[in-house]
C-alpha cells in the first residue's frame, strides 16, 4: 500500500451521515517518523478515551461507547484554542492503520464539519511513518485560520514527539534476556 503525501491527492474517506454539500480540504497535515514498531505506535493512538496517559497538555479524557461511534472528550490546560473537545470516532481500520474522527464542538464551527485522520505505515518492522492532517474549511478570518493551522499543526508535532519519547524509553528500559 503505498503512502498518501501532503502533495499526492490527500486521503478521503466520506461517512454518508456525515457528508455535505461544501468540500473540505486538508488544513494541516503533519508526517513524521516514529523510532518504533507500528503496533506500538497503533496501541498509543488508539486508546481512543486515554490521551491523558500520552497526549501533551491534556488535563482529562474519557471515553462514552467503544469503536466507532464512540465519543472522547478532552479536557486541554488552557490555551487560545480550545479547552474542552469532544471528537467522534467515525472509522477504526487496523489492516489500514487508519483512525479518523469528527470534530464536534460549536467553538470551531466557523470550519464547518472538521475530521482529524491519523495513517500510520509500517517502514521496516521497526520504524513508523506517522501521518495526522485534519480536514475542514477554511475560516473566514486569514490570520485567525493561519493561527488555528499552526496552532494545530503544532499540537500534532508535540504529539508524534510524546509518542516517540515514550517508545524510545520503554525500549531502552527493557533488559536484555542472556
Amino acid at each position: 500500500m503505498g503512502f498518501p503525501s501532503s502533495n499526492s491527492m490527500p486521503c478521503r474517506f466520506i461517512t454518508p451521515a456525515s457528508a455535505t454539500s461544501t468540500m473540505s480540504q486538508v488544513i494541516t497535515d503533519v508526517t513524521r517518523t516514529i523510532h518504533a514498531p507500528i503496533g506500538q505506535v497503533w496501541g498509543i493512538v488508539t486508546s481512543f478515551g486515554a490521551e491523558s496517559l500520552w497526549f501533551p497538555g491534556v488535563i482529562s479524557s474519557s471515553l462514552e461507547g467503544y469503536g466507532p461511534g464512540s465519543v472522547r472528550t478532552i479536557q486541554f490546560e488552557k490555551n487560545p484554542w480550545v479547552n474542552l473537545v469532544r471528537e467522534q470516532m467515525e472509522v477504526c481500520d487496523p489492516v489500514k492503520h487508519l483512525l479518523r474522527f469528527r470534530v464536534r464542538n460549536d467553538d470551531v464551527s466557523d470550519a464547518g464539519e472538521i475530521y482529524s485522520n491519523m495513517v500510520l505505515e509500517d517502514i521496516d518492522g521497526k520504524t513508523t511513518r506517522f501521518r495526522w492532517f485534519a480536514e475542514g474549511e477554511v475560516l473566514p478570518d486569514p490570520a485567525q485560520h493561519e493561527n488555528m493551522r499552526e496552532y494545530v499543526e503544532a499540537m500534532y508535532n508535540r504529539c508524534a514527539d510524546s509518542i516517540e519519547t515514550k517508545l524510545t524509553a520503554k525500549s531502552q528500559s527493557v533488559p536484555t534476556v542472556r
